[in-house]
């Protein structure tokens, strides 16, 4: 098979691992916290750690399948996929598990109460400070890797369709609520700035790979439901959860 008919073939799945990608980021950031039945024993297991548990396990091969569509990864950028792999792993383990334990106790007077001690402060911290930064600078520098190869195959075969672009929508609206609700909007804003700048440039100066378009679209909605917001709740921004009530 010549590699003319390898780079067709990778082109038409790129916007479909894109697609699948976001749905599942969408699927399995957005979803559990709203799964609250125990699962156990114990019985502060519920069906949110439950499904958490998968995330990883589906997002990251999903990710590495876009990749692959985008023309694999050389020696040194599988090492940097790996490390960033277990940066992610790590870092939603750490929340996953220090989430759960404050869970366990009743919203309000009880839960105030644990975390007002040492163990709860360092469940906090463990939690809202080092589990979520390690997990969202692994995802983006996920992201980053991802565009990166994007620009070393800045002509694409194929037309990019419509499915970049919703797959974009849904990781804007998804990376949203994930930094607000995980108090990470100091590296969720500068991120988003810096990608808008860098694919309107390469959409600009001519480069038709999907990506671009999926990741311009991505950051240009974060950016938009940031505003929203802060302009419907105020500044700083107001947890998701406690809005919405999940």
């Amino acid at each position: 098979m010549s590699e003319d008919v390898v780079d067709l073939e990778r082109a038409r799945r790129l916007p479909v691992a894109l697609l699948a990608y976001a749905a599942a980021l969408a699927l399995f950031l957005l979803i559990p916290p709203v799964l609250k039945a125990s699962v156990g024993p114990p019985q502060g297991f519920t069906a949110q750690e439950l499904v958490d548990l998968f995330t990883p396990i589906v997002v990251l091969p999903l990710a590495w399948w876009v990749l692959e569509c985008l023309g694999g990864l050389s020696r040194r950028e599988q090492i940097v996929f790996l490390v960033i792999a277990i940066v992610w792993v790590e870092g939603q383990a750490i929340h996953l598990a220090t989430n759960a334990i404050g869970d366990v106790f009743s919203p309000g007077t009880d839960r105030g109460a644990f975390y007002a001690t040492e163990a709860g402060d360092l469940d906090h911290w463990f939690d809202e400070g080092l589990g979520h930064w390690l997990w969202h600078l692994a995802w983006a520098a996920l992201s980053i890797l991802m565009l990166w190869r994007a620009t070393v195959r800045r002509d694409w075969p194929l037309p990019a369709g419509w499915l970049p672009l919703v797959a974009g929508a849904i990781v804007g609206v998804t990376f949203f609520f994930v930094t607000v609700e995980g108090e990470t909007t100091a590296l969720g804003i500068p991120l988003s700035l810096l990608f808008v700048a860098w694919t309107a440039r390469e959409t600009l100066a001519g480069s038709s790979n999907p990506v671009f378009r999926f990741f311009l679209v991505s950051s240009a909605v974060t950016l938009l439901t940031y505003a929203a917001w802060a302009i419907a709740y105020g500044w700083p921004f107001a947890e998701p959860c406690a809005v919405l009530g999940c």
